[in-house]
């Protein structure tokens, strides 16, 4: 393969980043059953295969006809590179971004036996197969292709590792700030329970009270039913008094005092259902008012409650992001990092928690997706 170029070990190391990010997220992707982007980065690159590539590169120039020479280079180089740089990224951020715990031979979940044999073999695949391939695509490059191009991967792929480095920063704060507000998460779930069964229970009341209503609704029939009846007895007594009137000529003193009788009669009566008019009127009134005042309390009430609920919800919400007043709920480029590398682990306390709070819109979405 000969010497490279500085332009062409950039060009190499870069192309090795990106190549190793689709190995990666395609294998994990596969694996889960679901799209990943995988690696400490958000863009399409995981700088531990480019610095690995490098690395094997430099180490084998000259060698690579010899496939033993590439396997232990590839087995021991791979190895001693994951085992760094696991280290120092859980050293630096409290988190590990693979975990080997569940493999057979690994050494405190950094590295395994059949990773690092998966690594040699790799080696050989990359020196005789694909090198080959990608040192073919710089070949034809001009000096100022080799210096666009490079410029424009290295910008994006520099501003990445800043805002990686600041989310994974920022993670570890947010998990250290999650493991001291346990109590108080524990305490607002308690809280947050207890207000949906208030809610529960106001809501019944509501539906009580609104029967009452429909009941009150019910007996406004019987007030029809009374306005009729008084309707009825004032046309009997315009009757009565027209026929009074007509045989007045004949029995004028007999009917003078049956007129005098039928009308203090029928004044007592239409007094009477006045009266029970009046009454039945009041209490459906009466009734109504009750009924509504009591509505319009539940109302009130449902309305105060709705707004704790709301009010302790954003509360939890924003504790089980790890955040605070100051720093507010998990940012986006967070909870990318965390969606990405969904087997990261820590032995930081509330580390689970802050990856559950961040995993589960992606769990509700597959949830969605499936039904």
């Amino acid at each position: 393969m000969g010497s490279y170029t500085v332009l062409q070990w950039t060009t190499f190391f870069m192309l090795y980043c990106m190549f190793g990010w689709c190995f990666e997220s395609t294998y994990c992707s596969i694996k889960s059953g679901h799209l990943q982007n995988r690696g400490f980065c958000h863009g399409p690159w995981l700088p531990i295969y480019g610095v690995g590539a490098s690395l094997l590169l430099l180490f084998t120039q000259g060698h690579e006809g010899n496939r033993l020479y590439l396997f232990l280079v590839g087995f021991f180089g791979g190895t001693c590179l994951e085992l760094v740089t696991g280290f120092l990224m859980n050293k630096i951020f409290h988190m590990r971004w693979w975990d080997y715990s569940q493999n057979p031979l690994n050494f405190h979940g950094y590295i395994c036996l059949p990773a690092s044999i998966g690594w040699g073999l790799a080696a050989i695949f990359v020196i005789r197969v694909v090198h080959p391939r990608i040192a073919s695509i710089p070949e034809t490059w001009s000096y100022i292709t080799f210096v666009v191009m490079n410029t424009i991967f290295y910008t994006l792929f520099v501003e990445d590792v800043i805002f990686s480095v600041i989310a994974a920063l920022e993670l570890k704060e947010r998990v250290t700030r999650l493991a001291a507000n346990s109590e108080e998460i524990q305490l607002l779930r308690k809280s947050i329970a207890e207000v949906y069964e208030k809610l529960a229970d106001t809501k019944a009341e509501w539906e009580q009270s609104a029967e009452e209503i429909r009941e009150v609704q019910k007996t406004e029939g019987n007030v029809a039913a009374a306005k009729l009846v008084a309707s009825s007895v004032k046309d009997s007594t315009v009757a009565v008094a027209s026929t009074v009137k007509d045989s007045t000529v004949a029995v004028a003193s007999t009917v003078k005092d049956s007129t005098v009788a039928m009308a203090s009669s029928m004044k007592d009566s239409t007094v009477a259902v006045a009266s029970s008019l009046k009454n039945s009127v009041v209490a459906v009134a009466g009734n109504v008012k009750d009924s509504a005042e009591a509505i319009f309390s539940g109302q009130k009430t449902l309305v105060e409650l709705e707004k704790d609920k709301t009010r302790l919800e954003e509360r939890l919400s924003l504790l089980e992001d790890g955040g605070n007043e100051n720093s507010g709920k998990m940012p986006w480029w967070v909870k990318t990092m965390l969606r990405n590398n969904p087997e990261a682990v820590s032995e930081a306390s509330g580390f689970d928690d802050l990856k559950k709070a961040a995993l589960k819109p992606l769990k509700d979405t597959n949830q969605h997706g499936s039904l």
